[in-house]
C-alpha cells in the first residue's frame, strides 16, 4: 500500500511540474511575441518629415 501511495504521490508532483513548465514557456513565447510586435515599425524607412507625428499620451 505504501508504494502504491508513493508511486501517485511522485505521479501527481511530475504531472504538477511538466503543468508548470509548459505555462511557464507559453508565457516566455507570449512575451517574446509582444516585444517582436513593440518593436516592429510601420514607418522606419520614411525621412522623418513624412513620419506620422507621435499618439498622444491620455
Amino acid at each position: 500500500m505504501k508504494k502504491v501511495v508513493s508511486i501517485l504521490a511522485v505521479a501527481i508532483m511530475t504531472i504538477g511540474m511538466a503543468t508548470s513548465i509548459f505555462q511557464d514557456t507559453n508565457n516566455e513565447v507570449e512575451y517574446t511575441n509582444d516585444i517582436t510586435k513593440a518593436s516592429n515599425c510601420d514607418d522606419c524607412s520614411l525621412p522623418l518629415d513624412d513620419r506620422k507625428p507621435p499618439k498622444k499620451i491620455i
